[in-house]
């Protein structure tokens, strides 16, 4: 039996305890439901926290015989993991409501999920980031339709299922080819055989199978059609999750496996990231442009983004990995903040999710108005927010590395985002309604959630070395 060392799995083993103390939990029919919500919180605190701890210790190491990796750099992604589960559950609080039933299953599959992306993250043999891949996805499948009763919900659930089903079909048979072309599942021992096999075609059609299973996850073009479909059928909540985290964890599988197990190829794969770039940056941002419903508007968005964090990538370099990284993290949080302003301009007949509901409503609820317009700057990469600052160092990083036509390109795409951006912006503040909507009274939860959100982007917009040295440490 392998000897494991339980102290490098704390981050783990806080999520799977949280996970069983929901459970129990939601056995006591006599306990607000509410409360499962708030268990969630504080065990995601707790994760974060020793996590963090871990990083300013370099804790270092491998368990079960070299098949998971503890290191900065799967720690750094667990930052990102757990901050998306904490804004994500706070805003959830008030939006399933202090009586809902249904509470215990949801923040139980949300654990589940999280756990999942921390799987994927330190995964350093493809069968374990593909068990982590599977454990999100299926979690996120049932989230995605959790309303039943909502046909929108039920119908993003199925096609989420369907296609996501169709992705892991790709990418497990990309495993097959690449173990078939090497011998070898773990991606250190996958790097030491390429100088033999650099060249087989059965490597190169199992690489372009893994971009494939990983372009569903992260949604870039083309593999992107079901996100704004699911984005806009799925719970708004869980919308904003799905936009989040499970976004990252691919990022952070598809780095370390292209980075570290397929140094050598980086000849065939770069050109194709490249040309993913482009055409994702492109795509999303065009098509955002005639959307007028707010959450298909950020789906597109979220594609968009998808674009610029392979930028990043592109660069192939330590600098364009740490960029890659801050820009997730950033990207979480003012994205899911995002969809949380959504929700906060909820009325008596349910979410105001066509643009023109927003008219007017910068002045009649100024909270509202301030927290969305912060979000969708920093979304547009504005100064003094966090959004410039991850744009900047995806760029620098980029012009460093030679593709200057690429970044050009991203700072075109950059200007045409503005546009549907700002467009709600003025919406809110330049545009008379055509009927006056009653906006539900702000949950204190919801808004606390945005402040958090709120003052990390800000934070970070104004001290980015905060964030990006930690990157830069992970990587080196």
């Amino acid at each position: 039996m392998p000897t494991i060392n339980w102290s490098l799995l704390r981050p783990e083993l806080v999520i799977v305890s949280t996970l069983f103390i929901v459970l129990i939990f939601d056995m006591i029919d006599s306990l607000s439901k509410k409360v499962l919500g708030w268990i969630t919180i504080v065990g995601a605190a707790i994760a974060l926290w020793v996590s963090i701890d871990m990083i300013l210790a370099n804790k270092v190491g491998t368990q079960f015989n070299g098949m998971f990796e503890i290191d900065p750099y799967s720690l750094f992604f667990n930052v990102i993991f757990l901050v998306s589960t904490i804004l994500v559950t706070l805003i959830s609080l008030s939006y399933l409501g202090r009586d809902n039933k249904k509470q215990g299953p949801y923040y139980l599959l949300i654990l589940l999920a999280t756990l999942g992306m921390m799987l994927m993250a330190g995964g350093n043999e493809l069968i374990i980031v593909f068990l982590g891949l599977e454990l999100m996805s299926l979690s996120l499948y049932v989230l995605a339709g959790y309303f039943r009763e909502s046909p929108a919900s039920s119908e993003a659930g199925m096609k989420y299922l369907l296609l996501g089903a169709f992705a892991s079909a790709f990418f497990l048979y990309g495993i097959a080819l690449i173990y078939g072309a090497t011998g070898t599942t773990s991606i250190p021992d996958i790097a030491t055989k390429l100088t033999e096999n650099s060249s087989s075609p059965l490597l190169l059609s199992g690489m372009f199978l893994l971009i494939v299973g990983f372009g569903f996850k992260v949604a870039i073009v083309p593999f992107h059609q079901w996100a704004p479909d699911v984005y806009e059928g799925a719970p708004t909540t869980i919308a904003a999750f799905i936009s989040a985290g499970p976004k990252a964890a691919g990022f952070a599988a598809f780095i370390r496996i292209f980075m570290e197990a397929l140094p050598d190829m980086e000849p065939h794969w770069n050109g194709v990231i490249i040309l993913l770039a482009m055409i994702t940056m492109t795509g999303g941002n065009i098509i955002a442009i005639a959307q007028t419903n707010i959450k298909r508007m950020l789906a597109y968005s979220s594609i968009a983004h998808a674009g610029y964090i392979l930028i990043g990538l592109a660069a192939a370099s330590n600098d364009g990995t740490a960029s890659a990284m801050l820009y997730l993290l950033i990207y979480c949080v003012m994205n899911i903040a995002a969809f949380g302003a959504v929700i906060l301009a909820k009325n008596a007949d349910g979410e105001s999710l066509l643009i023109s509901d927003y008219a007017g409503l910068g002045f009649r609820k100024p909270l509202l108005g301030l927290f969305l317009t912060l979000m969708l700057l920093s979304l547009a990469g504005f100064p003094p927010t966090a959004g410039f600052v991850g744009k900047f160092y995806i760029f620098k990083s980029a012009v460093q590395s030679g593709h200057v036509w690429l970044v050009i390109i991203g700072a075109i795409n950059t200007a045409i985002s503005a546009f549907y951006y700002l467009r709600v912006v003025v919406t809110m503040y330049m545009s008379e309604p055509d009927e006056e909507l009653e906006i539900n009274p702000y949950p204190s939860t919801l808004v606390l959630g945005l402040v958090i959100a709120s003052i990390g982007v800000l934070l970070i917009g104004i001290l980015p070395t905060l964030l990006l040295s930690p990157a830069q440490n992970a990587i080196m």
